[in-house]
């Protein structure tokens, strides 16, 4: 089993960006109260910071990999999740502009309409724009989603 760092360091090298040249990350075990039910990742703000949550799916899915840096379409996810959240950071609480940064990723990464990993991001953001506005989105000081 690889270690959370060992993980966002793969998600990181995928993308081909070094943790210098990206927005704080910090690892957390549990999403916080009130998060929604599959959630990832979320940012904080003052000071900017994502957070991944290390017991989410994918998250787990590389960790338990044998083999370095695997799956490539878990890594992938993971890495076009960080894409998403540091979107958040720098534009604000719009879902649609920081789903499109995801996809835009996933695609840049070899990951197609026609793979899974791409689908289950897409149908995950058609499912985010179909429900109205949740305060937490509406740009609360934590950012949570």
């Amino acid at each position: 089993m690889w270690s959370a760092a060992a993980v966002l360091a793969c998600a990181l090298a995928m993308l081909g960006r070094s943790e210098h040249r990206f927005p704080p990350i910090n690892l957390v075990e549990t999403a916080p109260r009130g998060a929604s039910r599959n959630v990832e990742a979320f940012v904080t703000r003052d000071p900017g910071v994502i957070h991944i949550v290390t017991s989410a799916a994918t998250f787990q899915e590389v960790a338990r990999y044998r083999y370095e840096c695997g799956p490539r379409a878990a890594v992938a996810k993971l890495a076009s999740v960080l894409v998403h959240e540091e979107w958040h950071l720098r534009h604000g609480a719009d879902e649609r502009g920081a789903y499109s940064a995801q996809l835009t990723a996933l695609a840049a990464l070899g990951f197609d309409e026609f793979t899974s990993v791409y689908g289950g991001v897409k149908r995950s953001m058609l499912a985010r724009l179909a429900k109205p506005p949740q305060i937490a989105s509406l740009g609360t000081p934590d950012g949570r989603r």
